[in-house]
Formats: structure tokens, C-alpha cells, sequence
């Protein structure tokens, strides 16, 4: 999702031009939350970041648009997309129409399964118009947008899970996992995760790949760059290797590595960039 929305989610800062919406209690496991984001119109391009939580990001009409560019080629996107695996130097750009958007974030493994998708779908496309899943899975996105209010939309995502959706298959030592790895901010290595876990390395592995799409160490890598990330740009003073030993990296250079990887940018210059 873009990654100024995730930062106030990561960071709790909510207000009226940003807020949570929790799922009905029978879709805590499905759904991590609905969320409602005014757009800034001073930052019309924004970086894309996935920390691991799949989303489906809908514009404020069905006609609205917004220009995806990556490394190597820039398309549109009309009216909702989805995204999730690890994203690399991905920026979207709003069309002049949308002033709202509306999120849905998923718990991996159900996300997968709801929408009936390989868990490596989104390899090699992180960025996808939702109407390339929709229309295989019954998901009438005309419809979705004929819901006035926001409470119509999360009634109409949670309508449409509850009447397709029958169990969720996440191994239990997996989410003991994925949990760990939150807490502990990605500050570790595959080789303590596994360990942690109790499992040897070709388990996790291959649990990983099915249910969340991902290898170890690329979902342990994602939440260790957002936190140094979330670090960096509400740093008055930008310390590189404050910033790196403090996440987990163990020095400047790898950080810069990573930064570059996933924004396309050093450090100085995306923050140059955000601040036009």
C-alpha cells in the first residue's frame, strides 16, 4: 500500500483523515482492518510498501485512475488494485479526482485462500488491478462502488467473505512465527527464527512459500526496513548507522542497500523527494 498510509498504521496515528475500522469478530482471522485515508494532494506520487499484510487499496470512484511505475515500465490502474509480496521500487501516482481511499488488509495466509491465488502470485507483479482477481472470484467491484458510506463497503467485503469463505488453514507454528518476527521488529536472523520456532529451516521454508508467499528471510527483511524506515523519516537529526545498528542491520552500508532496493532512492534523497 502506499507507504504514508502505512506509516500511521504501523504508528497508530489515526484522526478524522485517517482511521481504522475493525472486522466483525468472526473475521478478526481473516481481516486485519478497514481503512479510510484522506490523500494529501501536496504528495500526489507515493512509494508502495507491503510489510507482509496483503491489501486491496480501492479509489474514490469506479472511474478513478491512478499510474503505477516500476523499475522497468508505468501502467494504469482504474478503480482498485491489490498488492502484496515484497514490493521494490514501485511509485504510484494519483489521478486529480481521488481525494479518498479505501483499504482492506489481510491476514496472508486467508487472503491466499479467499481468493483462491497461488501464494506466489504476486512475485513478480506485487502491483495488480484488483478486477484481474475479482472477476475470477466473484467480486462485483460495479457493485462495491454503488455502496454510499463506508460502513456500506465494509458491510459489502464482509458480506462477500462470510458467503464464500469456509475455514482458514494457517499452521499454528507459523503464526506463532509471524508473530515473533513482529515483535521483535525483524531484528533477527532466519537461522534464531527457526530456532524460536522449533522447526529446522526446509519447514518454515516451505510453510512460508505456501501460505504467505515469501521466503524467511525476504518477510524478516520487510519488517526490519519499515521499522528503520518509520525511524528515518520522523528523525530530525538522520543518523544512517543510529539508524541501521538500532533495526537490526549491522552497519550504514546495508541499510543504504536495502533502502535503495525498496525505494529506488538513498535515504537523502527519497526524504529531498517527499518533501517536494
Amino acid at each position: 500500500m502506499p507507504i504514508n498510509y502505512l506509516k500511521k498504521i504501523q504508528l497508530g496515528e489515526f484522526n478524522e483523515d485517517g482511521y481504522r475500522i475493525s472486522p466483525s469478530k468472526e473475521l478478526e482471522s481473516v481481516i486485519e482492518g478497514f481503512y479510510v485515508f484522506s490523500r494529501d494532494p501536496k504528495n500526489n506520487t507515493q512509494l508502495i510498501f507491503n510489510d507482509g499484510f496483503p491489501v486491496l487499496v480501492f479509489l474514490q470512484s469506479s472511474e478513478d485512475t491512478v499510474a503505477v511505475t516500476g523499475e522497468n515500465d508505468t501502467f494504469e490502474i482504474k478503480a482498485a488494485w491489490a498488492s502484496a509480496g515484497s514490493i521494490k521500487n514501485v511509485y504510484v501516482k494519483y489521478n486529480n479526482n481521488t481525494n479518498q481511499v479505501f483499504i482492506v488488509r489481510f491476514h496472508p495466509s486467508a487472503f491466499y485462500q479467499l481468493f483462491d491465488l497461488n501464494a506466489q502470485y504476486f512475485r513478480y507483479n506485487p502491483v495488480t488491478p484488483f478486477e484481474c482477481i475479482a472477476k475470477n472470484n466473484n467480486f462485483s467491484i460495479a457493485k462495491f462502488f454503488k455502496c454510499g458510506s463506508v460502513n456500506e463497503k465494509v458491510a459489502f467485503v464482509e458480506t462477500y467473505i462470510q458467503q464464500t469463505f469456509t475455514a482458514i488453514e494457517t499452521p499454528t507454528i507459523l503464526q506463532r512465527t509471524l508473530d515473533y518476527i513482529h515483535k521483535i521488529k525483524g531484528k533477527s536472523t532466519v537461522r534464531s527464527v527457526t530456532n524460536n520456532a522449533g522447526v529446522n529451516y526446509k519447514w518454515l521454508e516451505r510453510s512460508f512459500t505456501q501460505h504467505i508467499g515469501l521466503l524467511p528471510k525476504e518477510y524478516i527483511q520487510l519488517q526490519r526496513f519499515i521499522n528503520a524506515y518509520l525511524e528515518l523519516v520522523g528523525s530530525k537529526d538522520v543518523d544512517l548507522m543510529r539508524i541501521a545498528i538500532s533495526n537490526g542491520y549491522y552497519d550504514s552500508n546495508h541499510f543504504l542497500k536495502d533502502f535503495k532496493v525498496y525505494t529506488g532512492k538513498t535515504p537523502l534523497e527519497y526524504l529531498k523527494f517527499q518533501a517536494h
